[in-house]
């Protein structure tokens, strides 16, 4: 499965990035740099939608890392399922900065 992603503005305001397909390799690292460069356009309240996402690695992991490490300037909600996710992956990213 190829790796797509889609970008939304919600009526709320909310910038809403969509992933389908595999979040690993190049594709998880241009999802990171995507996502801070909407941070750093000002874009603080950020939809994570990963309910496409069939899977993901140490790469895609890291853009949940940098999510938590933001310490409290960056709203970013993460929509699941992610299918094939052990419990303790799903505990990391769940966690709150």
């Amino acid at each position: 499965m190829r790796t797509a992603f889609s970008i939304a503005y919600k009526d709320d305001g909310r910038l809403q990035i969509g992933v389908s397909g595999k979040l690993t390799g190049h594709a998880a690292r241009e999802g990171l740099e995507f996502l801070k460069l909407a941070v750093e356009q000002g874009k603080r309240e950020i939809t994570l939608d990963l309910r496409e996402t069939t899977s993901l690695d140490s790469l895609g992991i890291r853009i949940f890392d940098w999510i938590q490490n933001q310490n409290g300037n960056l709203s970013c909600d993460v929509l699941l399922p992610l299918m094939g996710v052990s419990d303790d992956e799903l505990a990391c990213i769940m966690k709150k900065g």
